[in-house]
């Protein structure tokens, strides 16, 4: 979407950065603060350029860029990873993931009712982008995004009205 916005662009220069100035600031700091993410290419098995996932050189990389401490496994030691640790006192959280986002074979669609304590529902998005959902409304949204939007607010409106009851 930033790489292209207005229609014109022939081909897209992978080894350019092509948000240019729309925010990415925030998310590098971000990705090398708390979520940094192994992330690797080969150019045989996708259309971008081989780069080999280093973890040492990234952190150095991150701390002598942010002068900050780069925190590999925050992300996992905060909210926890999908390799046996208990969920079941989890509640009210909606997962939501877009069939289209590059990110979505780490997504969520694998959760099951054993997940939460209650009320976590999971919805695979057939149109959505990567949170397509969680955007303003334009009239070229698609109907699968558009009943997501729909089960997102119901399932807010119901956990806050179940927690309004409770509390009087």
């Amino acid at each position: 979407m930033y790489s292209n916005y207005t229609g014109t662009t022939k081909c897209l220069d992978l080894d350019s950065d092509p948000a240019g100035d729309l925010g990415m600031t925030g998310w590098d700091f971000q990705a090398c603060t708390e979520m940094i993410l192994p992330i690797a290419s080969n150019k045989s098995e996708d259309m971008f350029p081989t780069e080999v996932f280093d973890l040492k050189a990234l952190v150095a990389f991150c701390e002598k860029k942010w002068d900050s401490t780069a925190r590999p496994y925050w992300l996992k030691h905060f909210f926890g990873g999908m390799d046996g640790a208990d969920f079941s006192g989890y509640s009210n959280i909606f997962f939501s993931n877009g069939r289209l986002d590059p990110w979505a074979a780490g997504g969520t669609a694998i959760i099951d009712d054993e997940f939460c304590l209650s009320d976590c529902p999971n919805i695979l998005i057939a149109d959505g982008a990567h949170h397509l959902d969680l955007r303003a409304s334009n009239p070229a949204d698609p109907d699968s995004v558009l009943v997501a939007r729909k089960l997102e607010v119901e399932a807010i409106k119901r956990w806050t009205t179940s927690t309004h009851k409770t509390e009087l």
